[in-house]
């Protein structure tokens, strides 16, 4: 019994990207010489620094060696390269020479001769038209990808580029808006609900008792609203004093000394509303303290507004103002009344009228104020 092994043939492909030496078209022939011919001239199809591939109809050895003359034709020149040459392929008319023999020199020249016609440099007519045509840059693998999208695609593209859409509106918004601000708008470094209020200070270190009711909020006009015992304050100076000094009573004298207390009794001067910067409490105060704020009852609330001293002259541009009030929810719109100069601060006092009564119970309340203003050229006319 006898079996046969039969080796497939290995098949390599051999794709033009993938080739160890570039190859290129040059209008040049080749004369071969050796095993019984001599002169034999071919065609040059294409030449590389491994080999060349030849035309020519009669059958040549394979694995014959023989001497090749290269001719090519230049604009004035004729350049001839003489190499050694091996048949290693023929299929039909087509000729595969492998170059056995060649010097680095020729080497060289060869490579400067296939550079040149691949970049251009040197080309007839027809080859101008390769060199145009070719493709000198190796490309990827060509994959054939489906072009038809699904209607979830579709829908999945268009919405990516309406959010992105609307990404670049939104910044593009902001940043439109932060320049409005910054160009076109005024905040107040510090504002707070004021009012004509008559301010009850302590005249001097005393004690002081309230004469209001519990949990009063209004007075009348000449209503008590204090009583207040201070000691009286006086200096000697002059010999004259010292002489009517010793003509005082003893009682007079003790009054006089700081050892009795003068009372005295605050009224209200007007039919207002009673406000307390601090808790009511009686007892011993010293000189300046604040006791009660009396608000006119037939006046409105206003704002007081501090700015910049150098954004005066931007003041006649304002267009609008926008107020937020501590404790009230909703922005309160209003109107510059009056400016004053803080000479102590540097700073400008703005008084504005809301568009609408405040409640009492906002008085000496922070507001937020912005002082918008308008174009230039809109705000002369």
């Amino acid at each position: 019994m006898s079996s046969t092994s039969v080796l497939a043939a290995k098949v390599v492909h051999e794709a033009i990207d993938e080739r160890q030496f570039v190859r290129t078209k040059i209008p040049a022939k080749v004369i071969l010489s050796g095993h019984g011919l001599n002169g034999l001239e071919c065609d040059i199809q294409d030449i590389s620094l491994g080999g060349m591939g030849l035309l020519y109809d009669q059958p040549l050895k394979l694995g014959g060696l023989f001497s090749a003359s290269i001719r090519l034709k230049l604009s004035k020149i004729d350049l001839n390269i003489d190499a050694k040459v091996k048949i290693v392929s023929q299929r039909g008319r087509e000729v595969g020479a492998e170059f056995v023999e060649l010097d680095s020199q020729k080497r060289d020249i060869l490579r400067y001769i296939i550079a040149a016609y691949m970049s251009g440099e040197i080309a007839d007519i027809n080859g101008l038209f390769n060199v145009m045509q070719r493709e000198n840059y190796i490309k990827e693998r060509k994959t054939k990808h489906a072009s038809a999208r699904t209607p979830g695609e579709r829908l999945k593209a268009a919405l990516g580029t309406l959010l992105f859409l609307a990404v670049g509106l939104a910044a593009l918004s902001l940043v439109l808006y932060k320049s409005y601000l910054l160009f076109f708008r005024i905040p107040a470094s510090q504002a707070i609900v004021s009012a004509n209020a008559y301010v009850v200070s302590m005249p001097d270190n005393g004690y002081v008792k309230y004469l209001l009711q519990p949990g009063q909020a209004q007075v009348k006009v000449g209503e008590p609203v204090a009583s207040v015992s201070s000691q009286l304050a006086a200096t000697f100076t002059t010999p004259s004093d010292i002489q009517a000094l010793a003509n005082l009573s003893q009682s007079d004298m003790q009054l006089l000394m700081g050892r009795a207390l003068i009372e005295t009794v605050i009224a209200s001067p007007c039919d207002c509303d009673v406000f307390f910067p601090a808790k009511t409490l009686d007892g011993y105060a010293y000189k300046y303290q604040p006791l009660v704020h009396l608000l006119p009852r037939d006046e409105d609330l206003f704002i007081k507004a501090t700015v910049p001293f150098e954004q005066m002259s931007k003041l006649s541009r304002v267009s609008s103002v926008q107020m937020q009030i501590f404790g009230i929810d909703e922005p309160v719109g209003g109107t510059v009344m009056a400016s004053a100069v803080d000479e102590l601060n540097q700073t400008l006092v703005l008084s504005i009228k809301p568009d609408r009564a405040l409640p009492r119970e906002a008085y000496q309340k922070p507001v937020s104020v912005e002082l918008f203003l308008g174009l230039p050229l809109i705000a002369q006319f």
